[in-house]
């Protein structure tokens, strides 16, 4: 469960932190349900079309429509067991008219990664059809 995660060492792990380079905390990350069961927590976020020369992200670059999610099982108990998937979307579809983020899209884009990344070990079984 999230609650048993230290997010401090999750930030340490390299394939964590090249996407989630910010400290992270309990509010970043969404309950992820499947057939009404919880199934674990995610965070997610639209990453920018470029880097600074000293290796910074150029928020001036925009979004080139990658979303990257982090997705802790609800049974994880060590960062060996949370999982970072990217997907692609429009970029257009990233930002509203108003210039906010749209987090609609990139929830939605991240939930969607997630369950066809991990696929049948994520999905709780469904009954048989009738």
């Amino acid at each position: 469960m999230i609650d048993d995660l230290d997010l401090d060492e999750l930030r340490r792990v390299p394939r964590v932190s090249y996407y989630f380079r910010y400290p992270l905390n309990r509010q970043d990350f969404r309950e992820l349900e499947d057939r009404d069961r919880l199934r674990g927590h995610y965070a997610a976020k639209a990453l920018y079309a470029g880097y600074t020369s000293d290796g910074r992200v150029d928020r001036s670059s925009g979004y080139d429509g990658s979303i990257a999610a982090l997705f802790v099982p609800l049974e994880a108990r060590t960062v060996d067991e949370v999982s970072v998937v990217v997907t692609q979307i429009e970029p257009p579809q990233i930002v509203l008219a108003d210039g906010r983020r749209n987090w609609t899209a990139i929830y939605r884009a991240a939930e969607q990664e997630i369950r066809d990344t991990l696929g049948d070990s994520f999905r709780v079984p469904q009954d048989p059809p009738a």
